[in-house]
């Protein structure tokens, strides 16, 4: 049985892997200002520019860390579980989430895949991420199976969470899916790299 401190490494190879996944999807999904050449020649349009460059990488940051947080939440809670020896408590992390009791339906769904994720994560073999998903999923067909459940359980999350969501249903609609598909083929992209 491994110790406490190699199921802490493995966890902050995984949190690692996630906040990777999380900065290629924010870079997807928020739209960086573009410098035009003009801008340089007026004083005031390079700081409106730099400005926005600032809230470009701003919003980029909060996103990640939005993109996180259940991630985290259910990560440390299996790597509680493993060290106690007990079972992940799931309605622990569903309890502490700020969404509408309807949805917490999905949000449970996806929490328990996750956790199930992480811990096989934390149980296999290996220095690195890759290496950790290697042993755990044996194959890329097998963790791309994974990677289309997860989508796919994240997709019906999404969709029973966006009629709460207080924007225009244009604006909603269109950040998740630019948001799911950006997840999706990175995922893929991470899985073609890892197995190769």
């Amino acid at each position: 049985m491994a110790d406490a401190s190699t199921h802490t490494r493995k966890r902050d190879l995984i949190l690692a892997g996630e906040r990777r996944v999380a900065a290629m999807v924010s870079a997807r999904v928020i739209e960086k200002p573009k410098l035009a050449v003009w801008m340089i020649l007026i004083p005031v349009f390079f700081v409106f520019y730099f400005w926005q460059l600032s809230r470009y990488s701003d919003g980029r940051k909060t996103f990640s860390a939005k993109f996180m947080m259940t991630r985290q939440r259910t990560l440390d809670e299996v790597l509680r579980s493993i060290e106690a020896g007990v079972d992940t408590n799931i309605p622990a992390v569903v309890q502490v989430a700020d969404i509408p009791d309807e949805i917490r339906k999905d949000y449970r769904g996806w929490v328990a895949l996750l956790a199930d994720h992480y811990r096989d994560l934390i149980q296999a073999h290996g220095n690195s991420y890759a290496a950790l998903v290697r042993s755990a999923y044996k194959s890329r067909t097998n963790y791309l199976l994974f990677l289309n459940r997860l989508n796919q359980v994240e997709r019906d999350f999404d969709a029973a969470l966006k009629p709460h969501i207080a924007h225009t249903a244009d604006d909603v609609s269109g950040i998740i899916k630019r948001m799911e598909d950006s997840t999706s083929a990175i995922r893929r992209q991470i899985a073609e790299e890892i197995f190769q």
